[in-house]
């Protein structure tokens, strides 16, 4: 009969040559099933280092509430080109968040959302909060005259992020036309805003009025034109030319009917509306009629409708843009408008102008927050990265890869008690 002693010495070193023979055939034939690791939104960036060092056969799934912060999503991108097995399930809000300076004299930043219809979205900067509104349609703008440091907004919980855009120097608008009360009030609009205005108007055939001088229409000095009439087709090669190397063009009233400016026109005017006005009726935009843009051109984008039809289009010609605008006599509304009308007549123009400007690119602020590029659309970057969302594993998941360093601590364990108790045994 073999003594206890002599069966514990031979169970340590089954047991050690089982554990050897248990990590060789881990290492030279893995498993067919993988054993799978989960993580939440809150705890996943704890696991990241776990998971790298875990072995490719193990399956790494994270069940988010919310994007997990860019550098996280990258970082299980790399598993996953690196043969792991990555997946993640939930339902996350679209988010998606893009901030740019409004071309204005006064400055001001837009910052535009998009996320599901009917969700709150709370806008916030460095300096607090900015806004809170609901996204009604395809998503929500929001104009601030200033914002501080990066911008956030958090829609159920997930928060997009994106650095507040740099400042833009406003550059000349050239007003072209025939003497008239809208050119007039057109110029004074603008330059009340802060605008430097170059115009020139013809009070006769060849006399023209010139205020303020320019070589050439090129972009250098020139951030848009206005078009009040048709007398603009005069210098249609080089309004083309200067719209399609980036600068912007409105063609305001009968401008839109010029010949030589089709080509450039998001559409073609229909008959002037007249709509049925009291003399106690208080003026407003277009209360004296517009002529509508009836038939769009190809690329021709209606941006605002009236009962009368298309009052605004746009188009992309080349690097530049074109506002097409119905109204002939907004001066009317300013004059006799409501109390509020010429501020509000002056903020529209500048709208206007500042739709179709052209800014030079200036390099973007350095970000606050380390990935920032990555967190302007959470569910886009983490969708880039790791594939659509998969069904939740129902099975339960494994406690995670054993530490080889500890079974090998414990093979040796196991021989040195196996040698001590034989050491032992003989020194008897």
């Amino acid at each position: 009969m073999r003594s206890l002693r002599s069966r514990f010495e031979i169970g340590c070193r089954i047991a050690a040559f089982a554990v050897v023979g248990w990590l060789l055939g881990d290492s030279v034939i893995p498993s067919s099933a993988r054993r799978q690791e989960r993580a939440t939104s809150p705890n996943v960036a704890a696991r990241l280092a776990a998971w790298t060092r875990a072995p490719a056969t193990t399956s790494l799934h994270g069940a988010f509430t919310t994007a997990p912060e860019s550098w996280v999503v990258d970082w299980l991108g790399a598993l996953r080109h690196s043969n792991h097995a990555v997946s993640w399930s939930g339902a996350l809000p679209a988010v998606a968040l893009d901030a740019e300076t409004l071309l204005d004299p006064n400055g001001g930043v837009r910052i535009d959302v998009a996320a599901p219809q009917g969700s709150r979205v709370i806008l916030s900067d460095a300096g607090g909060v900015i806004d809170s509104t609901t996204v009604g349609g395809f998503g929500v703008s929001v104009a601030t005259p200033v914002a501080i440091g990066s911008i956030s907004a958090r829609v159920a919980g997930q928060r997009a992020l994106v650095g507040s855009p740099d400042s833009v120097v406003a550059r000349s608008i050239v007003v072209i036309g025939a003497a008239s009360w809208e050119g007039k009030f057109i110029v004074s609009s603008l330059e009340e805003r802060g605008w430097p205005v170059i115009a020139k108007f013809s009070i006769a055939p060849n006399v023209d009025v010139v205020q303020g001088a320019v070589a050439s229409l090129d972009t250098a000095r020139v951030a848009a034109i206005v078009a009040v009439d048709s007398l603009a087709q005069s210098q249609a090669v080089a309004i083309e030319r200067f719209v399609r190397s980036g600068g912007g063009l409105v063609l305001a009233g009968r401008a839109g009917f010029a010949p030589a400016l089709q080509s450039l026109a998001p559409g073609s005017f229909g008959a002037r509306t007249r709509p049925a006005l009291s003399p106690s009726d208080t003026m407003r935009l277009g209360s004296t009629g517009f002529y509508p843009v009836s038939t769009m051109h190809p690329g021709g984008i209606a941006l605002d409708r009236r009962p009368g039809g298309v009052t605004l289009a746009a188009k992309r010609v080349g690097a530049g843009r074109v506002l097409q605008v119905g109204y002939d006599d907004t001066w009317r509304w300013r004059m006799a408008g409501a109390p509020g009308s010429e501020r509000a007549h002056r903020e529209w123009w500048s709208r206007v102008v500042g739709s179709v400007a052209f800014a030079p690119d200036r390099p973007a602020r350095p970000p606050e927050t380390a990935g920032i590029a990555n967190e302007s659309a959470p569910l886009a970057h983490l969708v880039e990265r790791l594939g659509p969302a998969q069904p939740d594993p129902k099975r339960p998941f494994g406690r995670g890869p054993v530490d080889q360093r500890i079974l090998l601590a414990l093979v040796m364990t196991l021989l040195i008690l196996e040698w001590g108790s034989r050491r032992l045994r003989g020194l008897r």
